[in-house]
């Protein structure tokens, strides 16, 4: 089994949260915020809470209305990582197709998520902003992305973002959504995003963060969790021990949980 990053599948799935569970070792579930405005965000934060599994943990993305909410009550839930914007403009930041920058605003609550131990999930974000969130903050992570390096995509890292989220220890999810990996993604894409990283990187600074739920746009051979499993032996094939498929895996996602695991607001 693997550890997943992110999906969507808290305000975009079906079914109970614990059935969920089950497909992998540990998850991190999405609150999207589309559209939704702070009653229905608190309704799903109550719903996560009351119905979640013990390896599931809980995301925000686009967290643009924390402050409308207000951040100690969203830190009361315990977030493991919070994205400031999604692709476009909000009130705090500019995203990767509106690259306008962190807001004043925006750096306040970078404080603030920090100050509470909520990973700043850089997801979504236009570089301007990720270039001003980096000298605020050491906790920060990218939970579902790839490697603009192998393909170019506005949603993807360049080597310099992915290398300033190593050096302070945080973690890349690489996202098995189509248009991030080719032009005609299959399973084999998702392995050469990792490989790229692990190669220039090190093998301690990423995992799997599928996008699951959010996306329709799925590689062939690896459109669910038991096709995903199959991607280790890519990995064999290129030479990679045990050890190094199972940190991107399972062990460094887990590893990031359990240290959130014990951070209380």
């Amino acid at each position: 089994m693997i550890a997943d990053f992110h999906n969507d599948f808290l305000t975009e799935g079906a079914g109970a949260l614990r059935d969920f569970s089950r497909k992998t070792d540990a998850m991190v579930c999405a609150l999207y915020r589309g559209g939704r405005g702070t009653e229905e965000i608190g309704a799903l934060l109550q719903k996560f809470g009351s119905e979640r599994a013990a390896n599931q943990f809980l995301g925000l993305e686009d967290a643009g209305y924390c402050f409308a909410f207000g951040i100690q009550k969203l830190a009361q839930h315990r977030p493991v990582y919070a994205s400031l914007t999604w692709n476009y403009e909000n009130e705090l930041a500019g995203g990767c197709l509106e690259d306008t920058g962190l807001k004043q605003k925006g750096a306040a609550a970078v404080r603030a998520l920090t100050e509470c131990g909520v990973t700043i999930d850089c997801a979504h974000l236009g570089q301007k902003a990720f270039r001003r969130v980096v000298d605020l903050t050491d906790d920060i992570a990218d939970s579902h992305t790839c490697a603009a390096a192998v393909h170019a995509h506005p949603r993807n890292l360049e080597d310099w973002q992915i290398g300033e989220i190593v050096a302070r220890g945080g973690l890349v999810g690489i996202a098995f959504v189509g248009a991030f990996l080719s032009d005609a993604p299959c399973a084999e894409d998702v392995f050469r995003h990792i490989d790229h990283c692990v190669q220039k990187f090190g093998g301690d600074g990423f995992c799997i963060g599928t996008d699951f739920y959010g996306t329709n746009d799925l590689p062939r051979g690896a459109a669910d969790y038991s096709e995903a499993e199959s991607l280790r032996s890519f990995f064999s094939r290129a030479g990679y021990d045990e050890k190094t498929i199972d940190k991107i895996f399972f062990e460094n996602l887990k590893k990031f949980l359990d240290k959130k695991r014990h951070i209380v607001p």
